[in-house]
């Protein structure tokens, strides 16, 4: 006895309804990941572009006369956070913060200036949260370190 064509005709809809939410998910995880490691790679920058500022404009220790007195983080911190403004602007991180440690001394002002730098990255892509954890990831911090820019000054 022949089928009825009429019985198999929602067949491949069926099956194709079956198989694209599969298909969707891995690829919207995919996007997710690229955008995650995308994420680490301007957080990686933010620090290294803080570290240039740190080496510059902390004057923690009084050797570097062409800057005010202190640890001046607000500045190192602006200074991150304009690297990072794109990403910043679109959502994409927030709670930015920035530490800063200074190892130079009057007598060695040529030693490290560390930063760190901390973010929470939100995952927007649809069904991408599946491959983030949810919804925010607690980006790793990101460590970059230069030596001080100060000198001896007598």
């Amino acid at each position: 006895m022949k089928k009825s064509p009429k019985r198999q005709r929602g067949a491949v809809l069926a099956e194709f309804v079956i198989a694209i939410v599969p298909v969707m998910t891995a690829f919207f995880s995919f996007v997710q990941l690229s955008q995650l490691a995308t994420a680490r790679l301007v957080l990686k920058h933010g620090a290294i572009v803080g570290a240039r500022a740190a080496a510059v404009f902390t004057n923690e220790h009084k050797n570097n006369p062409g800057q005010p007195e202190g640890g001046n983080e607000a500045l190192v911190t602006q200074g991150v956070k304009a690297a990072m403004l794109p990403w910043i602007n679109k959502g994409a991180f927030s709670n930015v913060t920035v530490e800063v440690e200074d190892s130079s001394s009057e007598e060695d002002p040529y030693n490290w200036v560390k930063v760190e730098v901390h973010a929470t990255y939100h995952c927007n892509v649809p069904m991408g949260f599946i491959a983030c954890g949810g919804r925010t990831k607690e980006m790793t911090p990101e460590t970059y370190q230069m030596p001080h820019q100060g000198a001896i000054y007598e």
